[in-house]
């Protein structure tokens, strides 16, 4: 899809021609665009559900509307030892790019950790070098930076159950990358359970979550884009979730992400502002 002004959105099609050759079966899930050095780069997981292996690959490509060629796989999880290991997220700072992921799961090695990419982007600097920043109740990691903070924004909760999901997002901020990351009550979110409330569903609306990088409009208004169903159509035929794109402000109190109610909109509100 793409967008002027993250209101208005033209389908384009599919990211891939065809599914990587690397891995047997799978589905393209939680694609993560990242643009360095006149490319697009595109972190995706390569996944079935309930997969015993999961992985993350890369593709690049010179338009973030493709076609994008794949380099192949990053890791799996057997290979980096993190169950589940789909999700990423790309940050970048003082010249170092760094990959985060993980998803639920409930095993001792579960949760979200981040690593070192090498300088192309392609390859992880170790196995060795990875951290862990939150548990294995929290999956879809963002990760925000403001005012001497960084935020990580995850979602728990059931995401594909139709009208009966459960997914929510929390939020956690840390004065380093690599955390702690605390809430607002100071509890350290790779306890499961931990984090503050930033988003979660209504009577209209439910399984929020699973959002994007937070966009900044040229009012310098906070926005975030993210899934949920609505409880009337909850389902495709097929028995799918029926999953929407929303679009929500971010507000910010005493250094902390604030949506309004806790929940998304159902009334119209003002677009983004972009000149």
């Amino acid at each position: 899809l793409k967008s002027k002004n993250l209101s208005d959105w033209e389908l384009l099609g599919s990211a891939f021609e065809s599914a990587p050759k690397w891995k047997a079966s799978g589905g393209i899930w939680a694609p993560e665009a990242f643009f360095d050095k006149g490319k697009y780069f595109l972190y995706y997981a390569y996944s079935v559900w309930d997969d015993p292996n999961p992985a993350i690959g890369v593709a690049s490509a010179d338009s973030p509307a493709g076609p994008f060629r794949d380099h192949g796989k990053i890791f799996d999880s057997k290979s980096i030892d993190v169950p589940n290991s789909i999700d990423p997220f790309i940050w970048v700072e003082d010249g170092e790019k760094y990959l985060f992921w993980g998803s639920y799961n409930n095993g001792p090695k579960q949760g979200t950790y981040g690593i070192p990419l090498e300088k192309d982007g392609l390859s992880i600097s170790s196995v060795e070098d990875k951290f862990k920043i939150a548990s294995g109740d929290l999956e879809a990691v963002i990760i925000h930076k403001r005012n001497g903070y960084y935020y990580f924004i995850g979602s728990r909760g059931h995401c594909c159950a139709g009208a009966n999901s459960t997914y929510h997002m929390v939020v956690a901020r840390s004065k380093e990358l690599k955390g702690p990351y605390l809430d607002k009550n100071n509890h350290d979110i790779k306890e499961r359970g931990n984090g503050t409330l930033l988003l979660q569903g209504n009577q209209k609306f439910v399984g929020l979550g699973h959002g994007t990088r937070i966009i900044t409009d040229d009012q310098q208004q906070d926005w975030i884009l993210f899934h949920g169903i609505d409880v009337d159509r909850g389902t495709v035929s097929s028995g799918a979730s029926r999953r929407m794109l929303f679009l929500d402000r971010v507000n910010w109190i005493d250094d902390w992400p604030v949506i309004e109610a806790n929940t998304t909109n159902a009334e119209l509100q003002n677009k983004p502002y972009f000149k």
